[in-house]
């Protein structure tokens, strides 16, 4: 088992109130120091996004207290890398174990300072039920694969509390097979049920009331890469992964 803790090493304020203010102090510091160093940078590449979004991940992960333990090997991509949704932690937990861009749903883009420290990270934003931006999302991510950077995505297509795994919609698994990119299953789960963030409940209060808790333990699950070739169904490719993660 290999186990990565990301710990800040900051004293504890004691009241859930203080921490979470001083953590949402922490994090608008952290999204303006990243904007103000892409905006330095100029133009990024797929492999210079996938870097900065692992170290951004670090930086968040250890600021609110979140401990990583990831379980499984952690080999050399670039992957299609599929996994569960459980909350808006997941894309820092992936990405602060295994480099890659994000696939994101397209209203966040439009989230006020989060949505440009996205955008800063390279994140490719899809907007549901929109071919045109659905196809649009994929061809950025056939860029990445090819150039050597894993892509993230949930195919679940909605967060869930955890306990069990949905239905994979087909589309990454169509493009993992199209380009030939290995797949590699990844399941998270939390020690805290205050932890998902599913149901329809805003991202501000539900912020507020996590980034008040002192610690939190967050699981990392790596399967065996999974294989893909030209030709294969996308469906029943979909299906197999799915049963991987469910399993982890």
């Amino acid at each position: 088992m290999a186990v990565a803790t990301f710990d800040d090493a900051q004293p504890d304020d004691g009241s859930p109130s203080l921490r979470a203010a001083r953590r949402g102090a922490s994090l608008v510091g952290i999204i303006g120091r990243l904007l103000a160093t892409a905006s330095a940078e100029g133009p990024s590449t797929p492999t210079l996004y996938a870097e900065r979004a692992a170290r951004t991940a670090r930086t968040i992960l250890a600021v609110h207290g979140v401990d990583v333990r990831t379980t499984g090997p952690v080999l050399d991509g670039p992957f299609i890398v599929v996994s569960n949704h459980v909350s808006y932690l997941d894309p820092l937990l992936v990405s602060a174990v295994v480099p890659c861009i994000s696939i994101a749903k397209g209203e966040t883009s439009a989230w006020p300072l989060v949505g440009p420290g996205l955008r800063a990270l390279g994140v490719v934003f899809v907007r549901r039920g929109d071919p045109y931006s659905g196809a649009l999302a994929l061809r950025q991510a056939w860029r990445a694969v090819k150039g050597g950077v894993s892509v993230l995505n949930f195919p679940e297509g909605t967060t869930s509390d955890g306990s069990s795994v949905g239905p994979f919609r087909r589309g990454v698994f169509g493009l993992a097979a199209l380009s030939g990119t290995r797949i590699l299953p990844v399941r998270i789960a939390f020690d805290d049920d205050r932890v998902p963030w599913f149901g329809g409940s805003t991202f501000a209060p539900h912020y507020w009331k996590l980034a008040g808790v002192e610690r939190v333990a967050a699981h990392v699950r790596l399967g065996p890469a999974v294989a893909t070739h030209r030709g294969d169904d996308a469906r029943a490719l979909a299906k197999h992964v799915h049963d991987i993660v469910a399993s982890l």
